[in-house]
């Protein structure tokens, strides 16, 4: 888990489990106030960095098609659509993004 400070307070956090070739992000948020400031950006970098030295080949997220700001900052970041699952949680849609490393 990863956190993002401001004035020593945490106004953003993010974590990620590893699985079979991939480190799945999960659970990113950012303070509404930060958004826009480069927090997000450096909370992804922060995971692909971890992911990279930890011999991962992919960072993996899932996603609702309604958080636009936030698929925006992924495909910044470098992720793109997949046909992968999980398609919902509890009846709420979702798509998956993955990052290939280089």
């Amino acid at each position: 888990m990863w956190v993002a400070l401001q004035d020593e307070r945490i106004v953003g956090t993010v974590a990620a489990v590893p699985r079979v070739g991939s480190l799945y992000m999960r659970s990113m948020a950012v303070h509404p106030a930060c958004r826009g400031a480069g927090c997000g950006r450096r909370l992804v970098e922060a995971v692909e960095r971890h992911a990279a030295a930890n011999g991962h080949e992919s960072v993996v997220l899932s996603t609702t098609p309604f958080l636009h700001s936030a698929i925006a900052l992924y495909e910044r970041c470098g992720f793109r659509r997949t046909d992968a699952g999980p398609l919902d949680l509890g009846g709420t849609p979702l798509f998956t993004m993955q990052k290939i490393l280089e």
